[in-house]
């Protein structure tokens, strides 16, 4: 009886199966009628792709019965949605093996609309296959690199001449006499409140002022070298410009600003442990000489003479009056040498003081004066930019149209240009 009924049962799944009804494959418990699912999914694969496969039962029940039969339909007895045709895409000829894809739909096409599938929006055809951004992605601003001064330097200046008043304060400037600074600063661009770094000294406050770093950065952390000093971390204005094939010089009037001096960046080097008058003569003779691209002075006697009798004291001031003459006389060379026209003229100082000391946080320690002169620049300007000592070295750079080291902390002084 048992094989009657199968063979029947058998007989009545051929039937259905071949009149095209959507069925399963399935497994079939002959001695209680439960019909257990399949596990295995059937694919578009090709008929042979079906053979072997026997689903497995899913409960202990079914396991349970005198016969087990999987039956497996044929391939294209298995009822599929008639798919939806959409237009054939055209390729651009540019497209390589990793790059991206642009599908042009051919303009005369129209996608079959369908109830369960929207149609595609049509791209606008294009006479130059091109490589196209995803209509939904935002594209990036382009990385921004270090900023660039918009400002064109100007074209006349050849030489550079920065001349460092040591420990002078700019009301020490409004207080003492001193008519060429004030000449210049008439025919000039003038602060009185730029700013030295919080490390107040002579070293590595003229550290700054030519490399155009922060302290933490060129390694000049102390006001008189010691035993095993490190040295300057460079470049300095004076590596860059020399680096170009510009000449240079250096005359200062205290000893330890020789560990400034780097390698293969002066071309000459006077002064040490000079007075301003010994200063101020080396300095002219260079310039009647020849006047190098760059040259840098360093008048000592102010910050002396602060330590020896205080800060703003009758014998400072004094000095200050001294020291504006030096200033002058300079000026007077660079005038009878014919090149003042090219010549952009920097006067600063490295730091103030108070009492008969320097080197700490306080305002007049580091506040000094910042003076530029040279053709282009507007006379009698009061500098409203935020100015700090090592803005110098990046603005002589950039006068003369050299690069900037990217290292550096200072920016160019661009108002002076404008």
């Amino acid at each position: 009886m048992s094989i009657k009924l199968t063979a029947i049962t058998a007989l009545i799944i051929l039937i259905l199966g071949s009149a095209g009804l959507p069925l399963r494959g399935g497994i079939w418990n002959l001695s209680g009628g439960a019909r257990t699912e399949a596990t295995a999914e059937i694919t578009n694969n090709s008929p042979d792709d079906l053979s072997g496969r026997l689903a497995r039962p899913t409960s202990a029940q079914d396991m349970t019965g005198p016969a087990t039969i999987a039956l497996l339909l044929p391939a294209q007895n298995i009822s599929t949605p008639t798919p939806i045709l959409l237009p054939e895409p055209t390729f651009s000829p540019e497209t390589g093996p990793t790059s991206t894809r642009v599908i042009n739909p051919t303009p005369t096409s129209t996608p079959t609309s369908s109830p369960t599938a929207a149609p595609l929006p049509s791209a606008p055809a294009t006479s130059t296959p091109t490589l196209a951004p995803s209509p939904t992605a935002t594209s990036l601003p382009p990385a921004t690199p270090t900023p660039t001064p918009t400002v064109t330097p100007q074209a006349g200046i050849k030489y550079v001449v920065i001349i460092s008043v040591d420990g002078m304060r700019p009301d020490a400037l409004e207080m003492a006499d001193t008519p060429h600074l004030d000449k210049l600063i008439a025919h000039g661009a003038y602060s009185a409140h730029a700013q030295t770094i919080s490390l107040s000294e002579t070293l590595p406050a003229h550290a700054s002022m030519l490399s155009g770093m922060l302290a933490e950065k060129h390694g000049i952390l102390w006001g008189v070298p010691y035993i095993g000093w490190p040295g300057m971390n460079g470049p300095t204005l004076f590596n860059v410009a020399h680096d170009a094939g510009l000449s240079t010089a250096m005359v200062f009037g205290k000893e330890k600003m020789n560990y400034l001096v780097l390698p293969n960046s002066v071309d000459k080097l006077l002064g040490i442990n000079s007075g301003d008058t010994e200063i101020k003569d080396q300095a002219v003779d260079i310039i009647q000489a020849g006047l190098p691209n760059v040259l840098f002075v360093h008048l000592p006697d102010t910050d002396r003479v602060g330590h020896m009798f205080g800060w703003m004291s009758t014998n400072q001031l004094q000095s200050v009056t001294f020291a504006d003459s030096m200033i002058g006389e300079i000026v007077t060379a660079l005038e009878n040498g014919g090149y003042m026209p090219n010549t952009l003229l920097i006067v600063t100082a490295d730091h103030g003081g108070h009492s008969k000391s320097n080197g700490d946080d306080s305002p007049e320690d580091r506040t000094i004066p910042w003076l530029a002169v040279g053709p282009g620049i507007p006379t009698g300007l009061t500098l409203t930019s935020s100015i700090n000592i090592y803005d110098t070295a990046p603005t002589v750079l950039y006068a003369l149209n050299l690069p900037i080291p990217e290292v550096w902390d200072g920016l160019p002084i661009l108002e002076i240009f404008q």
